[in-house]
């Protein structure tokens, strides 16, 4: 009786991985979505494979089978089943790892959109949000490094943020912060022509970080260059350290700042402290301290400017 109960339950696991299987080959897997408005439409634009791709019905993650589709609609939801239509398969957002938003939100309300992600479309709350002028800068370059699309601009972000030069910002610091009536640091995306080899753009068109952007009450607000962007993080306590690097005595000094702490003052200005160590660990003489702290005194008065 047993073997007979064993048996038909490993025919019931059989029947419901296959079952399994056979949906997600109809489903398109989107990597990284760019969407932007102009406040009467939405356009998504998206990197996706799907099983069509793949021998026997499996999903190929490589980058050879990523299409871009795009698709347009009076809200977000509109627009992502735009694309399905488009390609034919019905849109699958939980393994999406990057989601790019447009200036399109400066005047547009991107609370329902990132909402609508979390609710209906089941994005991960792990889910890292950044944004562009041109939104579609990530979408429409190929990254030869990393096994999926969204895989280059992700280490991007996270790498820039382990060294306190850029921020992070998941969907659900989003959504927290906003429900909290506080803002959130967003990294920004730049095009730049010096990516020779990282994209596989003929002219050497790729992406970089090039500081942030506040979002503040569902909209796209202040822009942040790269030293006021480390400089907010440090005040703003989202980070506490920065890699430093300046001119002394005609060559360049490279060192880290930690353990900084960055108090704001009445009068406009901020007490700053911080413990000094060249990269690969080594003191700074007392003459390289003081001016990696004028480089650190430099990097908060360009935020404290800003704000």
């Amino acid at each position: 009786m047993k073997r007979l109960f064993a048996a038909a339950v490993l025919a019931g696991i059989t029947l419901l991985c296959g079952c399994e299987a056979t949906e997600l080959g109809d489903r398109a897997v989107i990597q990284a979505a760019a969407v932007d408005t102009d406040g009467e439409e939405y356009t998504v634009s998206a990197l996706l494979f799907s099983a069509g791709g793949g021998s026997g019905g499996e999903i190929d993650p490589s980058n050879e089978n990523v299409i871009k589709v795009t698709g347009k609609g009076k809200t977000f939801a509109a627009a992502v089943d735009d694309i399905s239509l488009t390609d034919g398969r019905k849109i699958y957002m939980s393994e999406t790892r990057l989601l790019i938003l447009g200036s399109g939100f400066t005047g547009t309300d991107v609370t329902p959109v990132l909402e609508t992600a979390a609710r209906d479309m089941r994005c991960s709350l792990k889910m890292l949000v950044c944004c562009s002028d041109d939104p579609e800068l990530l979408t429409d370059l190929h990254f030869t490094e990393g096994i999926t699309a969204a895989e280059k601009p992700v280490d991007m972000i996270e790498n820039a943020y382990r060294t306190g030069s850029s921020p992070r910002a998941y969907l659900l610091d989003i959504i927290n912060d906003t429900a909290a009536g506080r803002q959130t640091l967003i990294p920004c995306f730049s095009p730049e022509i010096n990516g020779f080899g990282m994209t596989s753009d003929e002219e050497g068109m790729t992406a970089v970080l090039s500081g942030s952007r506040a979002l503040f009450q569902g909209k796209l607000g202040r822009r942040l260059d790269s030293r006021a962007t480390a400089g907010e993080m440090l005040l703003g306590g989202n980070s506490d350290k920065v890699l430093l690097t300046f001119s002394h005595g005609g060559r360049e000094v490279s060192c880290e700042a930690y353990c900084v702490k960055a108090e704001r003052l009445e009068t406009g200005g901020a007490l700053v402290s911080a413990k000094l160590r060249r990269r690969n660990g080594e003191p700074l003489s007392d003459e390289l301290k003081e001016a990696a702290m004028q480089q650190l005194d430099d990097l908060i008065n360009a935020a404290l400017a800003v704000r």
